[in-house]
């Protein structure tokens, strides 16, 4: 639905459309069969009102609609090493995540309804044009086009980051095994990509800018263009010599694909081209748009419409649309999530240095007002403080943050590191009267990712930060209050002091520029659900072993100077179970959690594991079927990563 909530139509369209997407559609469920109860709604897609009604469902597939329950807004993250939520994550453990035996809802996103959907609009829509029912020159016309491709990009770019190869399919497909099953073969990733951007392409040369901010502009689409392309080229540059690029030792695709090669010659010319069209996307972004100067306002205002670093947003409690939960649990408790101790300390200090470097003024860890005395205003306005100001009443009183509530919500809402959010959380009270009282709006697509999007892009084509990258990056420092004096940050980095996994790209130092382009990053999107698909194409989870999480510097002086309100929450002792480190380790509070001894990350998990019944379906269980599983993964049992 679009975001900015408006009734939709109540058409016999879109009954039928909502009653065939949960309609089981018998055993070539894995392509979805054609939208046969469409073909016969000549009726519609005569008008580009129709073409709106249909492209406004495509909304709910962002991460922050798919889900409008409390947390979703402030918690994309914790399957990564930035945020703690109340349980461990499967990802980052070994032998737990299994191989899904199902597609189903729920269970994987191997399906391909959306993808389908996307398709058969672009087939009636020409049909449309040819007929003469829809004039291909109408402004709505090409807009709502240009939002389609944009989507079928976007649900493409979910099956690239989770699966890697995956079938390209462009047409409705006909109710036919056979023709299915053909369809059903993986095309090499970086072939993917490249679809990818011709969709994106095709949506930019169609999108109109200057529409609702709660619909896809052009802009939007130059900015996932760019996040695609980086995403890919630095994913082939730091994987390469695995299985998991095309080509490599071992690739599972060698058999289908025999006489692969890169379109643009070698490896590396596939990710200078790659990187090349992450940089042209991002500077166009760039460019065109300012920052925002007011960091902390963006997650939680309550009228993004005027804000320009914001090209995409959500709107909530409007109509039919129901409101979010953030304040309701980020004011009452620690909302069941924190941060961990290595984002923390990634953070600079005001003048441009490491907490550890000579000078650096850090006052240490032992109060919170301390960490973050003279740093980096984002941590500032992303992490309670005591005396920072938790509610504003009505009657112009305030309430005050003064320690990280350990216990809230019966444990499960208390904060989990110590480490308390205060991005995503308002202080009007209004927006924490219920789980569905929060109306303040989701920043979805940014200009600052595009700054930083070309900035990373730039270091790896060339090995140097040009005067644009430079130029960019000394704005974000000064909206963060950071002295923007870039080299002096790099020539104080020391790789081995900083707490952060992403000094290693497959198991090895990247350079103190390129680190510190990647802590640029990490700070500016905290708690914004980006570190995973960043940590996963950087590979900076090989080194990830025995990795224990921690958080705040509980046993210093906190668990003293608050007595039994941290008592009570809490039942670790530093000098035992937490190995005589000061620090909160929440998943040694038992030697029954999965996580105690630390997370193992196994290779494997880079990409996910197709679901088993795809092979059946495909009549893959053999090795001369269509359909070959990511590597390390079994096709034929319910069972961990190899």
């Amino acid at each position: 639905m679009e975001l900015k909530s408006r009734e939709m139509k109540k058409t016999v369209y879109y009954s039928i459309l909502i009653s065939f997407c949960f309609l089981a559609v018998g055993c070539q469920d894995y392509l979805e069969r054609e939208p046969l109860d469409f073909l016969s709604e000549e009726s519609y897609f005569n008008q580009p009102a129709d073409l709106e009604l249909f492209v406004n469902k495509f909304y709910n597939s962002f991460s922050a609609n798919s889900d409008i329950g409390p947390r979703s807004l402030y918690t994309k993250d914790r399957n990564s090493d930035d945020l703690i939520g109340p349980w461990d994550e499967d990802n980052l453990l070994k032998g737990y995540k299994l191989v899904p035996a199902t597609s189903g809802w729920g269970v994987g996103d191997w399906r391909f309804s959306d993808i389908r959907e996307s398709n058969y609009f672009i087939k009636t829509v020409e049909d449309r044009i040819a007929s003469g029912s829809l004039d291909e020159n109408h402004s709505d016309v090409q807009h709502y086009s240009g939002e389609n491709y944009f989507f079928r990009a976007w649900f493409y770019f979910n099956k690239l980051q989770a699966y890697g190869d995956f079938p390209i399919i462009t047409e409705v497909l006909p109710d036919d095994s056979e023709i299915l099953i053909e369809a059903s073969r993986r095309s090499p990733r970086n072939e993917v990509a490249r679809f990818i951007l011709d969709d994106l392409e095709k949506a930019i040369s169609l999108l109109q800018d200057g529409r609702s901010k709660n619909r896809i502009s052009k802009s939007t689409a130059q900015l996932l263009a760019s996040r695609v392309a980086l995403f890919e080229g630095t994913w082939l540059k730091y994987h390469q010599g695995t299985p998991r690029v095309p080509g490599g030792p071992n690739w599972p695709g060698t058999n289908m694909h025999p006489n692969f090669s890169f379109k643009a010659g070698s490896l590396q010319d596939e990710v200078d081209f790659f990187l090349d069209k992450a940089m042209q996307y991002s500077k166009i972004v760039a460019d065109t748009y300012n920052l925002s100067n007011d960091y902390k306002e963006m997650f939680v205002s309550n009228n993004l419409g005027n804000n320009e670093e914001v090209l995409l947003y959500k709107s909530y409690g409007i109509q039919s649309v129901l409101g979010h939960g953030a304040t309701h649990f980020l004011q009452r408790t620690g909302a069941g999530v924190g941060y961990t101790r290595s984002l923390v300390e990634s953070f600079l200090m005001k003048n441009g240095l490491p907490i550890y470097a000579d000078a650096s003024n850090y006052q240490g860890d032992n109060l919170l007002s301390n960490v973050v005395m003279d740093r980096d205003i984002r941590l500032q306005e992303s992490l309670l403080s005591e005396n920072d100001v938790r509610k504003e009443n009505p009657d112009d009183s305030k309430e005050f943050f003064s320690y990280p509530d350990l216990i809230g919500g019966s444990g499960w809402q208390a904060v989990t590191s110590g480490y308390q959010l205060e991005k995503w959380m308002s202080t009007n009270p209004a927006e924490a009267v219920s789980s569905s009282s929060g109306t303040t709006e989701n920043p979805i697509f940014r200009v600052a990712e595009a700054y930083l999007n070309y900035i990373e892009a730039s270091y790896e084509r060339n090995g140097s930060i040009d005067a644009v990258a430079l130029g960019y990056w000394q704005k974000l420092r000064d909206r963060a209050e950071v002295d923007n004096d870039i080299q002096k940050t790099i020539a104080n980095t020391d790789l081995t002091k900083e707490r952060d996994l992403a000094v290693y790209s497959a198991g090895e130092f990247v350079s103190p520029t390129l680190y510190n382009i990647r802590r640029e990053r990490r700070n500016e999107f905290i708690a914004e659900g980006m570190r995973l698909a960043d940590m996963y194409r950087w590979r900076a989870f090989d080194t990830m072993e025995n990795y224990i999480v921690e958080g705040f510097n509980l046993w210093a002086e906190y668990y003293e100077k608050y007595g039994e309100e941290l008592r009570e929450g809490d039942n670790v002792s530093y000098s035992s179970e937490n190995g005589g480190s000061t620090y909160l380790q929440p998943f040694r509070k038992s030697s029954s959690n999965r996580a105690y001894n630390g997370y193992t990350f196994p290779q494997t998990h880079y990409l996910s594991a197709i679901p088993l019944d795809q092979f059946t379906l495909t009549n893959s269980t053999a090795d001369d079927g269509v359909l070959y599983q990511n590597p390390g993964w079994s096709k034929t049992a319910a069972v961990p990563a190899e």
